[in-house]
């Protein structure tokens, strides 16, 4: 980490972005001592800010300012007040009991043998010592410029110490494990608590996600839960986004520009771009924070490029999997498609998490692959099944499960718990376990309407197609009997989104 990170530059006339006035407490029981001190320093300044004196005229008052001010730098401290050693016990309590060791304090005291300065800088925490017949008008400017000078790189050292505490917090929070668009969600949450906003800077606080890949920008739809990204041109940007974003884009680098930044996370396969703005103007340490924050971000984008490959090849080779099945019992691939669909639609409507949804959509597709553990006679059989015939069909729940176990990936993992579960019922009265109401994993019940609302709509070796009507009367009748009659509810409220399912994977004659 190089210097830049910890400390501003030491010249007293670089203009600070801050244009707050320093904070400045005189503690003294003289009037005079007031006034001629405020006279002194009325054009005082340093790093283009002005100074705000605060007075107080005894150990007590400084107390009562002190708690009202977390940001004074320098204390100009008188020694004997309301007792001889009323400005000591004062020092003793802002480093002990304020635990306060950033601000500045300069013992000043028209009485030195009242409190020996060797033994006043060794064992009080005092920061300089000086007879009030020193402090000439020029002498008085030097312990300011020399204290507020130290002030401000102490609090620059503070800043960037909790910065990188925020960094590594920020960090840890931004995972792998998630799609891209949760990775981009979070890492917009996470700027909000790396940039330390205030509650008026959170309610100003404004960002956008993009990604750049062949010259074409994305814009991130974080509100919808259906799409990732929307096609958007540099030229429909606003102004300074637009501008921000195309030298970032140029330059390959981070722009910062007062409040606003542009973050350029890029590697062989995409560029991310992260605008914001937020209230205040942006520090040297925050852009610093950006900076490394942005370093971490490429890292775990390739980490998130590399699970994705991986993860859609396994939701590839369940897909093909199942249309395996599907077909090896004279059914559609389109069937695995509606499920895995009305599986996704129904956990949303349930309230299961993004991940959730997404699992269960990936593993419905598996919910029979233990029909290919089913003699072909009784899978294809284009009449009724007999008692004997129907035993061995069921079979293929508990046969699909154990396909499915023990592989150590959550995926399957998910797609066996289906399998095993997906033939349970709501009274107890289904198979191969004979569970009934909550004792159903909630994968199961979701797959079940999933299943059954398809296969009765859909033609097989063994029946034609029901009509929707017919459907609908049967889910009414086994509510609460063969189906959770709160997904039946959430079913029926939302049979247009359903519908909308099965017209877009019709199956073709």
């Amino acid at each position: 980490m190089n210097d830049m990170f910890l400390f501003s530059d030491d010249e007293s006339d670089v203009p600070d972005i801050n244009t707050e006035p320093w904070n400045i407490l005189i503690v003294d029981d003289e009037e005079d001592v007031h006034a001629v001190t405020s006279l002194a320093l009325a054009s005082f300044e340093f790093n283009g800010r002005r100074l705000n004196l605060l007075h107080a005229y005894s150990g007590e008052q400084a107390k009562v300012i002190l708690n009202q001010h977390d940001d004074i730098a320098l204390i100009l401290l008188d020694v004997v007040m309301e007792s001889d050693q009323a400005g000591l016990d004062l020092a003793i309590y802002i480093r002990k009991e304020l635990n306060n060791h950033q601000v500045r304090i300069v013992l000043r005291t028209g009485q030195p043998g009242e409190a020996p300065e060797h033994q006043v800088i060794r064992d009080y925490d005092i920061n300089d010592y000086k007879n009030k017949t020193e402090l000439t008008s020029v002498k008085l400017y030097t312990v300011l410029y020399s204290n507020l000078r130290a002030y401000r790189d102490i609090v620059t050292v503070i800043q960037s110490k909790t910065a990188l505490e925020r960094l590594i917090k920020a960090s840890r929070g931004i995972s792998s494990r998630h799609g891209l668009k949760s990775f981009v969600r979070l890492t917009i949450s996470q700027l909000q608590e790396l940039l330390y906003f205030s509650e008026q800077d959170l309610y100003s606080y404004e960002a956008n996600a993009f990604s750049y890949v062949n010259k074409t920008l994305k814009k991130f739809q974080l509100n919808d839960p259906h799409k990732i990204e929307q096609d958007i041109t540099i030229d429909e940007l606003s102004g300074i986004e637009q501008e921000l974003v195309t030298r970032a884009i140029e330059q390959s680098s981070n722009i910062y520009q007062d409040q606003h930044f542009v973050m350029y996370c890029s590697n062989n396969n995409i560029s991310l771009i992260f605008y914001g703005k937020i209230g205040h103007h942006l520090t040297d340490i925050d852009q610093h924070i950006l900076n490394i924050f942005t370093e971490n971000l490429i890292s775990v984008a390739e980490n998130i490029r590399l699970h994705e490959v991986i993860d859609s090849s396994q939701k590839e080779l369940i897909y093909r999997l199942g249309e395996v099945v599907e077909l090896r019992s004279n059914e559609t691939g389109y069937h695995v498609k509606r499920v895995a669909f009305y599986s996704a639609l129904m956990a949303e409507l349930v309230g299961l998490s993004e991940d959730e949804i997404s699992l269960i959509m990936s593993a419905s597709p598996l919910h029979d692959v233990g029909k290919i553990a089913i003699p072909d006679a009784i899978l294809n059989k284009p009449g009724k099944l007999d008692g004997d015939e129907w035993e061995i069909m069921k079979t293929h729940a508990l046969k699909g499960y154990n396909i499915l176990n023990g592989s150590g990936m959550v995926l399957l993992d998910v797609a066996a718990t289906i399998a095993l579960s997906h033939h349970e019922k709501w009274d107890g009265s289904g198979y191969p376990q004979g569970l009934s109401n909550d004792l159903i994993h909630m994968y199961g019940r979701i797959t079940a309407i999933a299943d059954v609302f398809d296969a009765l709509g859909s033609e097989r070796c063994y029946k034609k197609a029901w009509p929707l009507e017919d459907i609908l009367d049967l889910f009414k009748r086994e509510r609460g009997r063969h189906f959770d009659p709160r997904l039946i509810d959430l079913f029926m409220a939302n049979l247009d989104r359903f519908l909308a399912i099965r017209d877009d994977f019709k199956d073709v004659p």
